[in-house]
């Protein structure tokens, strides 16, 4: 069954949220600026601290942490990096099956807002994970909060496509498949009957 232009308009800008969000939180997982912090350490002009004094800078990543001064140190954030990694497979299976019932609905339907809205729980609980241990103030950080407000818009965008297609097959199914503007459900003798 094809979709009526209103659908196949929102299956379309739902596909297109969700390829934004999967591109933005690939980006975020593999570049090193989730947090940018400056140096700073503090005068004493012999008996007390009169201020501080910015050197440098030190930004942090899933994989490193790195400071103008020195070489870069290995830390990698496991669980972060494979919770998000786990909502962006989500999410582009979710994207497929978004962009595969664009031209024609399939059974599908109910799967795609479901593996969309698995992808968003997961980045979001893998964005608070980073952010119960560092700040979120830098690019990478940032894309990544971009991803998830794509992939919130897709969301909504998909579960009106599905819901609204069932309720045109269900309607087509009760009256016989032909589809009748005045009666949308079978009519019933007010028993429930």
């Amino acid at each position: 069954m094809t979709y009526e232009p209103l659908n196949r308009r929102l299956a379309i800008l739902a596909t297109v949220f969700t390829f934004l969000s999967i591109i933005l939180g690939t980006i975020a997982l593999a570049t090193n600026y989730w947090t940018v912090r400056p140096i700073v350490e503090p005068i004493n002009n012999g008996t007390e601290t009169v201020g501080e004094r910015q050197h440098g800078y030190q930004w942090n990543g899933l994989f490193k942490m790195c400071r103008t001064d020195e070489i870069c140190d290995a830390k990698f954030l496991p669980v972060t990096f494979i919770i998000c990694v786990l909502g962006l497979l989500s999410l582009l299976i979710g994207g497929i099956f978004s962009a595969l019932d664009i031209t024609k609905a399939t059974n599908r339907r109910f799967i795609t807002p479901l593996l969309i809205y698995v992808g968003c729980v997961l980045m979001t609980a893998g964005l608070f994970d980073y952010a119960s241990m560092l700040l979120l103030n830098s690019h990478s950080s940032r894309s990544m909060i971009a991803a998830l407000v794509f992939a919130y818009t897709a969301l909504p965008l998909s579960a009106f496509v599905a819901g609204r297609y069932s309720a045109y097959e269900h309607a087509s199914l009760v009256n016989n498949g032909v589809h009748l503007t005045t009666q949308k459900y079978a009519a019933t003798n007010g028993n429930g009957l």
